[in-house]
């Protein structure tokens, strides 16, 4: 489970937000909506334990992400971010391989035929799913995705829900932001609107 008890985050003197509280429950979906720039991609990066909130705790189970070493969170979380630029020249292959293993992932997201290609060299859509493939391939208990649906078709789309429910069934806690309607995401466990 992750509890967000009372926290304040403040960027570049602004405070995004504030005194928040939330609890997301292991093995489940929860989906963070609302608009752009309303603290959607901030929240996902504290829980990550890359932004420290100037006031109240974030915890994954025991474990403070924010005072835990990189090598145990990589071990703990997993994240895929949005717009995800390549510069070196590794293939689609070769990078998910580097997280973990490759294969089952690149077929549940229609990557295989991509395998060979220079990841420099895709669209914003291809480069998204080798970055959600490549969070998926750590294989931790937490996985956290800022917009995955984000420039994808209905058939992609489709494909990483399915993968995201899977992976919950297992036992993984999905966090996912989301710019969709409430409508949309019927396959969350549990929508954050505090963002809308």
């Amino acid at each position: 489970m992750i509890t967000i008890n009372e926290i304040t985050i403040v960027r570049d003197g602004r405070e995004i937000i504030y005194d928040y509280s939330e609890q997301i429950p292991a093995g489940s979906i929860t989906a963070i909506v609302g608009p752009n720039g309303s603290g959607k991609s901030t929240l996902l990066a504290a829980i990550a334990g890359d932004i420290a909130p100037v006031k109240g705790t974030i915890t994954i189970d025991d474990l403070h992400p924010i005072l835990t070493s990189p090598a145990q969170l990589a071990q703990i979380r997993a994240v895929g971010i949005q717009n995800q630029s390549y510069t070196l020249g590794f293939t689609v292959q070769q990078i998910i391989e580097l997280a973990g293993p490759a294969q089952d992932v690149m077929q549940a997201l229609e990557l295989t035929t991509l395998a060979g290609r220079q990841v420099t060299t895709l669209s914003g859509g291809e480069a998204q799913r080798v970055s959600i493939a490549t969070a998926i391939a750590q294989k931790t208990p937490v996985l956290l995705l800022d917009e995955p649906l984000a420039a994808q078709d209905i058939g992609s789309r489709k494909r990483i829900i399915q993968l995201l429910q899977k992976l919950a069934e297992g036992g993984v806690t999905v966090v996912v932001v989301a710019h969709s309607e409430e409508a949309d995401l019927t396959w969350a466990d549990k929508v954050i609107k505090q963002f809308l």
